[in-house]
């Protein structure tokens, strides 16, 4: 049996308990393993993209049990007495009651169809002509930007690799790719299609194919590349619907958060 990363899936869930009689999904030494247990760590499963199949319920089952056997062998050594145990229990129920609470008091308003659509012509004001398809390399110092950059144009190795190997970006596990962007020409504090605004001025003077210079933005240094360039076009209001909602949505809930964030410090007695 292989010990994956379900494993740790699985020990990072809150425990399901059921009450109901229906046969176990496995008993370990008398312990039942039951179906609502099952069922809660497939979905988890399956919603980080593992898809549903045969090989996958085997996988869920064996990890549930090897779950079951690491707890009564950790009750064997009296760990449910360790004080570290404790403390983590303790940590964990104040976090579940903190979540709980949070979820009662937080009350975000519903986004409205205005809304969406206001959202909408904004967003779609700000595109440019053109839409650009990059990638970055971030690094910390301007000597290894340049020592990098001497590396891609004697063609020693592709963009793609020593982003993997050198970019402390998000993006250097996609080689330093990022998604199509688009912003008015020429470039505006604020308007850079979440560029920064250094990095969305040498964009501009970048034919497709071509390497920047090492570009300084606050105290990290980047090479970026124009891989492709093409005139924008802009989603309908029903493509981008779905993501504007969420990022409505977003906005909503981390306004009403800190509305009650704001209301608990005015209430509260804190003294230093």
């Amino acid at each position: 049996m292989r010990i994956n990363s379900l494993l740790i899936l699985l020990l990072s869930a809150a425990p399901a308990f059921a009450q109901d009689t229906d046969k176990p999904v496995a008993t370990v030494n008398g312990v039942r393993i039951e179906q609502q247990a099952f069922d809660q760590l497939l979905q988890q499963a399956i919603k980080q993209g593992s898809p549903d199949s045969s090989q996958l319920r085997s996988r869920v089952r064996d990890q549930l049990i090897a779950r079951e056997l690491f707890l009564q062998q950790a009750k064997s050594r009296n760990l449910d007495t360790d004080p570290q145990v404790q403390a983590a229990v303790e940590e964990a129920k104040k976090n579940a009651m903190i979540a709980r609470y949070l979820k009662e008091a937080i009350q975000p308003k519903q986004v409205t169809e205005e809304e969406l659509r206001e959202q909408y012509e904004k967003t779609k004001a700000r595109l440019g002509p053109k839409e650009y398809r990059l990638r970055v390399i971030q690094l910390a110092t301007e000597d290894k930007a340049k020592q990098l950059r001497a590396q891609l144009l004697k063609k020693d190795a592709s963009f793609a690799d020593l982003a993997k190997q050198e970019s402390l970006s998000p993006s250097a596990q996609r080689g330093g790719e990022l998604e199509w962007m688009s912003f008015k020409s020429p470039a505006q504090e604020g308007e850079t299609g979440r560029l920064p605004l250094p990095i969305a001025q040498a964009v501009e003077k970048l034919a497709p194919g071509k390497l920047s210079e090492p570009i300084a933005v606050k105290d990290m240094w980047w090479l970026v590349k124009l891989e492709e360039v093409r005139p924008t076009r802009a989603p309908t209001f029903e493509e981008a619907r779905p993501q504007l909602l969420n990022a409505l949505n977003a906005r909503e809930v981390e306004r009403a958060t800190t509305e009650l964030v704001q209301k608990l410090f005015k209430e509260a007695t804190i003294t230093q």
